[in-house]
């Protein structure tokens, strides 16, 4: 290992022993670009009292000489347990993107896309959810991250496009992915679903491409809710009022 990489641990250990922290919890992921030996990427985590932990991403870069240079470095997140990959087919001035997932809780995850732009290492997305895939869709030349938002509810991914720069929201794009989604869902789903689960559902067939079949939804989901009289639930009425609203208003 060069003495630079050395140099760069040791004050990450220094930055540790200063916090109070022993090493038994503490987490440090370390890889090198794709191609770029000369580049790193590193991801750590540690323990702490208040925040419950303290995590920070560093991406540094050694030349010939063993010296390292500070490229990029994020602030100081309460997340743990790194993950680092990469996804080679997108380069930005020789440079791959780079994915780095954290857990901020028990069942959500934060994904960061580091990646160059204007010369520079920089953080190009950063979005919420509990798990992330990369995949090609479409027949795409390039893979889309597709974002999964909840583990506890009916799941509404969120599909994101390189356009050459960065990563932009492009889920409406991909009708035959939530077409495909929205069959899956509804042979799983229970006939006595409800709720926040059903718009949702209305949410993918919109997507799908199936306008009139959303609005089926979620008038079947109002009309079940409202035959409970007294005992209707008024958050999901609210929810699925306001998801009738937002249809009616995003009619073309």
């Amino acid at each position: 290992m060069r003495k630079g990489l050395f140099r760069l641990l040791a004050l990450l250990a220094f930055y540790t022993v200063c916090l109070g922290k022993t090493a038994e919890s503490q987490t440090v992921v370390l890889q090198h670009f794709p191609g770029r030996q000369d580049v790193g990427i590193l991801c750590w985590s540690i323990p702490e009292e208040r925040a419950g932990y303290l995590s920070q991403i560093v991406v540094f870069e050694t030349d010939k000489q063993g010296t390292t240079r500070l490229l990029w470095r994020s602030p100081l997140d309460n997340s743990y347990s790194p993950q680092i990959r990469f996804i080679p087919e997108i380069a930005v001035h020789g440079l791959p993107l780079a994915l780095v997932e954290r857990q901020t809780g028990a069942a959500s995850t934060q994904l960061d896309v580091i990646g160059k732009a204007a010369g520079r290492v920089v953080r190009l997305l950063q979005i919420d959810g509990f798990r992330f895939d990369v995949q090609r869709l479409d027949g795409g030349k390039l893979p889309f991250i597709v974002a999964h938002g909840d583990a506890s509810i009916l799941d509404v991914p969120d599909i994101f496009r390189w356009n050459g720069s960065r990563f932009v929201e492009d889920s409406p794009s991909h009708p035959d992915y939530y077409r495909q989604l929205l069959a899956e869902d509804r042979e799983k789903l229970p006939a006595n679903a409800s709720g926040v689960v059903l718009v949702n559902l209305s949410r993918i067939a919109l997507l799908s491409g199936d306008r009139t079949g959303a609005k089926e939804i979620l008038d079947g989901a109002f009309s079940r809710e409202r035959s409970r009289g007294d005992a209707a639930n008024k958050e999901t009425l609210r929810l699925i009022t306001e998801a009738l609203r937002s249809l009616a208003r995003s009619s073309p």
